[in-house]
Protein backbone atom coordinates (compact mmCIF):
# COMPACT_ATOMS: atom_id res chain seq x y z
CA UNK A 1 0.00 0.00 0.00
CA UNK A 2 1.50 3.93 -0.84
CA UNK A 3 0.26 6.67 0.50
CA UNK A 4 0.05 9.45 -2.12
CA UNK A 5 -0.97 12.49 0.32
CA UNK A 6 2.86 13.32 0.64
CA UNK A 7 3.24 13.85 -3.08
CA UNK A 8 -0.21 16.61 -3.07
CA UNK A 9 1.57 20.27 -3.49
CA UNK A 10 0.39 23.42 -2.06
CA UNK A 11 0.12 25.71 -4.39
CA UNK A 12 -2.74 28.27 -4.20
CA UNK A 13 -5.63 28.24 -6.40
CA UNK A 14 -4.63 25.12 -7.75
CA UNK A 15 -6.08 21.48 -6.81
CA UNK A 16 -4.45 18.81 -8.35
CA UNK A 17 -0.98 19.47 -7.87
CA UNK A 18 1.48 16.47 -7.19
CA UNK A 19 5.11 15.33 -7.62
CA UNK A 20 4.86 11.62 -8.25
CA UNK A 21 8.76 11.72 -7.21
CA UNK A 22 9.19 8.87 -4.01
CA UNK A 23 6.48 6.54 -6.42
CA UNK A 24 8.51 3.13 -5.84
CA UNK A 25 10.22 1.65 -9.16
CA UNK A 26 9.85 -2.19 -9.51
CA UNK A 27 13.21 -4.06 -8.76
CA UNK A 28 14.30 -1.34 -6.28
CA UNK A 29 14.47 2.83 -5.84
CA UNK A 30 11.84 5.56 -6.64
CA UNK A 31 10.90 8.13 -9.32
CA UNK A 32 13.30 11.20 -8.48
CA UNK A 33 12.16 13.99 -7.10
CA UNK A 34 11.25 17.48 -8.22
CA UNK A 35 11.71 16.03 -12.11
CA UNK A 36 8.48 16.26 -13.13
CA UNK A 37 5.14 17.95 -11.35
CA UNK A 38 1.32 17.28 -12.61
CA UNK A 39 -1.51 19.44 -12.03
CA UNK A 40 -4.53 21.10 -13.29
CA UNK A 41 -4.44 24.66 -15.02
CA UNK A 42 -1.78 27.06 -13.97
CA UNK A 43 -4.05 30.05 -15.16
CA UNK A 44 -5.75 29.70 -11.30
CA UNK A 45 -1.98 30.11 -9.27
CA UNK A 46 -2.29 33.14 -6.89
CA UNK A 47 0.75 35.01 -6.67
CA UNK A 48 1.64 32.83 -3.38
CA UNK A 49 0.66 29.69 -5.62
CA UNK A 50 3.07 31.35 -8.46
CA UNK A 51 5.98 31.72 -5.77
CA UNK A 52 5.64 28.42 -4.75
CA UNK A 53 6.22 27.32 -8.22
CA UNK A 54 9.05 29.10 -8.69
CA UNK A 55 10.54 27.90 -5.34
CA UNK A 56 9.87 24.40 -6.27
CA UNK A 57 12.26 24.89 -9.02
CA UNK A 58 9.75 24.62 -12.18
CA UNK A 59 12.08 24.93 -15.05
CA UNK A 60 9.67 23.82 -18.23
CA UNK A 61 5.98 24.06 -18.22
CA UNK A 62 3.99 21.98 -20.83
CA UNK A 63 0.77 22.77 -21.50
CA UNK A 64 -1.45 19.90 -22.82
CA UNK A 65 -4.21 22.17 -23.61
CA UNK A 66 -6.06 22.65 -27.16
CA UNK A 67 -4.82 26.31 -28.28
CA UNK A 68 -8.97 27.37 -27.86
CA UNK A 69 -8.82 26.45 -24.68
CA UNK A 70 -4.99 28.18 -23.86
CA UNK A 71 -6.36 31.75 -25.03
CA UNK A 72 -9.64 31.60 -23.13
CA UNK A 73 -7.69 30.65 -19.92
CA UNK A 74 -4.13 31.95 -20.21
CA UNK A 75 -1.55 30.69 -18.14
CA UNK A 76 0.33 32.90 -15.96
CA UNK A 77 3.58 31.42 -17.23
CA UNK A 78 2.66 31.99 -20.69
CA UNK A 79 5.12 34.80 -21.64
CA UNK A 80 8.21 33.09 -20.10
CA UNK A 81 10.33 30.91 -21.83
CA UNK A 82 9.87 27.96 -19.85
CA UNK A 83 6.17 27.99 -21.47
CA UNK A 84 5.14 25.07 -24.43
CA UNK A 85 1.94 25.17 -25.48
CA UNK A 86 1.72 21.20 -26.76
CA UNK A 87 -2.14 20.20 -27.13
CA UNK A 88 -2.60 16.61 -26.31
CA UNK A 89 -4.73 16.46 -28.73
CA UNK A 90 -5.08 16.74 -32.30
CA UNK A 91 -7.34 19.77 -32.73
CA UNK A 92 -8.18 18.57 -36.51
CA UNK A 93 -8.60 14.51 -36.40
CA UNK A 94 -9.18 13.64 -32.86
CA UNK A 95 -10.08 9.93 -33.21
CA UNK A 96 -11.92 9.98 -29.81
CA UNK A 97 -14.50 12.27 -31.53
CA UNK A 98 -15.69 9.10 -33.84
CA UNK A 99 -17.10 7.17 -30.51
CA UNK A 100 -20.33 7.48 -29.44
CA UNK A 101 -21.57 10.30 -26.89
CA UNK A 102 -21.33 7.73 -24.20
CA UNK A 103 -18.49 5.76 -24.58
CA UNK A 104 -17.17 4.80 -21.10
CA UNK A 105 -14.17 6.51 -20.48
CA UNK A 106 -12.09 3.91 -20.79
CA UNK A 107 -12.79 3.26 -24.89
CA UNK A 108 -12.14 7.72 -25.52
CA UNK A 109 -8.46 6.43 -23.47
CA UNK A 110 -8.13 3.84 -25.70
CA UNK A 111 -8.60 6.01 -29.16
CA UNK A 112 -6.84 8.98 -28.05
CA UNK A 113 -3.44 7.18 -27.03
CA UNK A 114 -3.19 5.51 -29.65
CA UNK A 115 -4.95 8.58 -32.24
CA UNK A 116 -2.82 11.30 -30.87
CA UNK A 117 0.10 9.26 -30.40
CA UNK A 118 2.40 12.25 -32.64
CA UNK A 119 1.20 14.75 -30.36
CA UNK A 120 1.78 12.55 -27.48
CA UNK A 121 5.63 12.06 -28.31
CA UNK A 122 5.84 14.95 -29.34
CA UNK A 123 5.07 16.43 -25.26
CA UNK A 124 7.17 13.59 -23.75
CA UNK A 125 10.36 14.83 -26.13
CA UNK A 126 10.22 17.99 -24.75
CA UNK A 127 10.16 16.44 -21.33
CA UNK A 128 13.61 15.09 -22.49
CA UNK A 129 14.92 18.22 -23.46
CA UNK A 130 13.56 20.57 -20.61
CA UNK A 131 16.69 21.96 -19.11
CA UNK A 132 17.70 20.50 -15.44
CA UNK A 133 14.74 21.02 -12.59
CA UNK A 134 11.41 20.12 -12.48
CA UNK A 135 8.73 19.68 -15.38
CA UNK A 136 5.88 20.69 -15.00
CA UNK A 137 3.30 19.02 -16.90
CA UNK A 138 -0.76 20.02 -17.12
CA UNK A 139 -4.26 20.13 -19.09
CA UNK A 140 -7.12 21.81 -17.49
CA UNK A 141 -7.94 19.52 -14.63
CA UNK A 142 -5.05 17.72 -14.19
CA UNK A 143 -6.41 14.37 -14.78
CA UNK A 144 -6.98 12.95 -18.03
CA UNK A 145 -4.37 14.64 -20.63
CA UNK A 146 -2.15 14.79 -18.10
CA UNK A 147 -3.03 11.30 -16.55
CA UNK A 148 -2.34 9.80 -19.49
CA UNK A 149 1.22 11.33 -20.25
CA UNK A 150 2.68 10.95 -16.42
CA UNK A 151 1.69 7.51 -17.16
CA UNK A 152 3.54 6.95 -20.02
CA UNK A 153 6.84 8.42 -18.02
CA UNK A 154 6.13 6.64 -15.12
CA UNK A 155 6.29 3.24 -17.10
CA UNK A 156 9.75 4.76 -18.76
CA UNK A 157 10.77 5.24 -15.29
CA UNK A 158 9.90 1.87 -14.23
CA UNK A 159 6.81 2.05 -12.38
CA UNK A 160 4.27 -0.84 -11.68
CA UNK A 161 0.70 -0.06 -13.52
CA UNK A 162 -0.78 -0.65 -10.05
CA UNK A 163 1.02 2.45 -8.95
CA UNK A 164 0.84 3.94 -12.38
CA UNK A 165 -3.08 3.18 -11.29
CA UNK A 166 -2.92 4.29 -8.10
CA UNK A 167 -1.81 7.60 -8.77
CA UNK A 168 -4.08 8.28 -11.83
CA UNK A 169 -6.89 7.52 -9.54
CA UNK A 170 -5.92 10.27 -6.65
CA UNK A 171 -7.08 13.04 -8.87
CA UNK A 172 -10.22 12.08 -7.49
CA UNK A 173 -9.31 12.78 -4.14
CA UNK A 174 -7.88 16.13 -5.25
CA UNK A 175 -11.17 17.14 -6.79
CA UNK A 176 -13.34 15.70 -4.13
CA UNK A 177 -14.90 13.44 -6.77
CA UNK A 178 -15.32 10.08 -5.62
CA UNK A 179 -16.33 7.57 -8.63
CA UNK A 180 -13.62 9.59 -11.25
CA UNK A 181 -10.58 8.67 -12.23
CA UNK A 182 -10.94 4.86 -11.82
CA UNK A 183 -7.64 2.60 -12.05
CA UNK A 184 -9.09 0.68 -14.78
CA UNK A 185 -9.65 3.64 -17.01
CA UNK A 186 -5.54 4.28 -17.27
CA UNK A 187 -4.51 0.60 -17.35
CA UNK A 188 -6.80 0.48 -20.54
CA UNK A 189 -4.80 3.27 -22.14
CA UNK A 190 -1.62 1.18 -21.21
CA UNK A 191 -3.10 -2.10 -22.46
CA UNK A 192 -3.69 -0.63 -25.57
CA UNK A 193 -0.35 1.20 -25.60
CA UNK A 194 0.98 -2.71 -25.19
CA UNK A 195 -1.34 -4.77 -27.53
CA UNK A 196 -0.38 -2.36 -30.08
CA UNK A 197 3.51 -1.71 -29.84
CA UNK A 198 4.57 -4.12 -27.15
CA UNK A 199 5.49 -1.02 -24.73
CA UNK A 200 5.62 2.48 -24.44
CA UNK A 201 8.98 3.10 -25.60
CA UNK A 202 8.16 1.03 -28.71
CA UNK A 203 5.47 3.59 -28.83
CA UNK A 204 6.91 6.61 -28.42
CA UNK A 205 9.98 5.37 -30.60
CA UNK A 206 7.38 4.68 -33.43
CA UNK A 207 6.12 8.25 -33.39
CA UNK A 208 9.38 10.78 -33.57
CA UNK A 209 10.65 10.21 -29.68
CA UNK A 210 14.67 9.16 -30.03
CA UNK A 211 16.51 6.89 -28.22
CA UNK A 212 19.24 9.65 -26.60
CA UNK A 213 15.71 11.37 -25.47
CA UNK A 214 14.54 8.00 -24.28
CA UNK A 215 17.63 7.91 -22.20
CA UNK A 216 17.76 11.35 -21.05
CA UNK A 217 14.02 10.73 -19.43
CA UNK A 218 15.04 7.80 -17.67
CA UNK A 219 18.09 10.05 -16.16
CA UNK A 220 15.78 12.52 -15.44
CA UNK A 221 13.16 10.72 -13.72
CA UNK A 222 15.25 7.90 -11.99
CA UNK A 223 17.88 8.86 -9.03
Amino acid sequence: MITLDRHRLHWPDCRNVRDPGGLPIAGGGTVRERSIVRSDSPHRLTAEGLAALRAYGVRRVIDLRATDEAARQPSVLAGEAMYRLMPFIDETADPARDLADLAPLADVYRASIIGNAPHVAAAIAAVADAPPGAVLVHCTSGQDRTGMLVALLLRIAGVSDEVIAADYAYSAVCWDRPGECEPATIRAALDRVDERYGGVEAYLLAHGLTEPQLERLRTRLRP
